[in-house]
Formats: structure tokens, C-alpha cells, sequence
């Protein structure tokens, strides 16, 4: 027998998720706000951008590689990078893919569950038609810190170098109930943009070999990201 309730019950979660779509729109034109704000008052410092930029200016593509709770001062330092990020397909993926276009990046949705095979397969078209191929690479939903396969996999397909990234900024806001510890600087904070060598895999595609390439590349941005917290002077991560 069906529960009386149960009709209520679904109307009302259609309803709340007809609401949340109503208001998409406001939240990427807040974090575009948002990240001119942080981006016109910070001091904001990179190092070892150097190889991506003589890169980007001959013209050759490759792959960039951050965690996800470390974009937000990224979509303001590259602005000027032809970018082709990956987003997950979800509400909150919505939210970043409209972010992420609004600043002039294309987006390519797709996640392990989700048409990856499809994702994957733009945006090896996309790098090799010369743009750069960004990945949070623990994304869409973790665990923290955790690389996934798509980024080697998209590297060693091209036989382009992933260019590891992490950003930091003190003061900032740490939202920890949220997976991925996403970290909003403040503005007038002191921010940190550091680039790490570029790592040109072999083109050896053997599933232990990406699994022992996806853990050295987890070792490089963890190193990474101790650095940039040290720079910017967190005491916390």
C-alpha cells in the first residue's frame, strides 16, 4: 500500500529542485563578482609559471592538474589561458560550469559515472587543437586529494605534459563540512599561485602504470600545496 505521504513528499522535492534552478543563474554571476573582488585586492604572487607561459606563447598545448577546493583563485591568475576544464555533472557542477564560462573558459561536463568516455574524448580534441586541459583531479567528488585517471589519461593519449598548479591565500575561508575543503581567500589576503615542473609521461597506458603515475602526480600537488600554505602563511589545511 502506498503511503499517503509519499506523493507529498516527491512534489515537494521537485518543487525544492525546481527552486534551486531558478536561482542558478544569481550564483555564478556572485562568484564572478566574488573573484574580481579577491583578484583587484590580494597580492597575489606565482612562481614557477615560467615553462606554461613560453609554452602558451610557442603555442604548444598541455594539461594543467589542481584540486578542487583550490580553483577559485585560479580563474582569476589564468584568465588569459585558453582553457578547457572538465566539471562534474551535477547541480553544484552546473554552478562551476556557468562560473567557469562566464570568465571566457570552455567546459567539458563528464564524470566517472557520466559520459567520461565522451568528456574524455573532447577534451583530447580540444588539447589537441591547442588548448589547455584542466583538471581538478580529485573532482567531481572526491575523496580530498585524491587523483583520478582522466588527466593522465588525457596526457599520455596527446602525449602532452601535465603542469601541476595549487594555489593558496591567508586570510581565507575553509568550508570543511564540504568534501573537497574549498578555500576562499578574502579580500586583501595574501595569495599564492605556484606552478610545479612539467611531468611528460611515457605513453604506456597498462592500468597499474596510470594508477603509479596518478600517485606520483598526488605527491607532486601535495608537496605543492604545503608550499603554497607555507608562502601564504596558513597554519591549517
Amino acid at each position: 500500500m502506498m503511503s499517503p505521504g509519499k506523493p507529498v513528499d516527491n512534489s515537494f522535492r521537485q518543487w525544492r529542485k525546481k527552486q534551486a534552478y531558478n536561482v542558478l543563474p544569481v550564483f555564478p554571476l556572485l562568484l564572478r563578482f566574488m573573484s574580481a573582488i579577491v583578484g583587484f585586492t590580494s597580492r597575489i604572487s606565482s612562481s614557477g609559471e615560467a615553462p606554461a607561459l613560453a609554452m602558451l606563447a610557442e603555442g604548444r598545448p598541455f594539461v594543467l592538474a589542481f584540486f578542487h577546493g583550490r580553483l577559485f583563485l585560479l580563474m582569476h591568475h589564468l584568465k588569459n589561458y585558453p582553457l578547457t576544464v572538465m566539471v562534474g555533472i551535477s547541480y553544484l557542477g552546473e554552478i562551476q560550469a556557468r562560473t567557469l564560462q562566464a570568465q571566457g573558459f570552455e567546459t567539458v561536463p563528464g564524470s566517472r559515472s557520466k559520459g567520461a568516455a565522451k568528456a574524455l574524448t573532447r577534451l583530447i580534441r580540444a588539447v589537441r587543437g591547442g588548448r589547455v586541459g584542466a583538471f581538478a583531479v580529485d573532482g567531481p567528488r572526491g575523496p580530498y586529494g585524491e587523483v583520478k585517471g582522466g588527466v593522465v589519461y588525457v596526457a599520455k593519449k596527446v602525449g602532452v605534459p601535465i603542469i601541476p598548479v595549487m594555489t593558496s591565500a591567508s586570510p581565507s575561508l575553509v568550508f570543511r563540512s564540504s568534501w573537497d575543503r574549498f578555500l576562499l581567500p578574502l579580500p586583501f589576503s595574501r595569495a599564492v599561485v605556484r606552478f610545479g615542473d612539467p611531468l611528460l609521461l611515457d605513453r604506456n597506458m597498462d592500468e597499474q602504470t596510470i594508477r603509479n603515475d596518478c600517485a606520483r602526480l598526488e605527491e607532486i600537488l601535495k608537496a605543492l600545496e604545503s608550499e603554497a600554505d607555507a608562502e601564504a602563511g596558513r597554519t591549517q589545511s
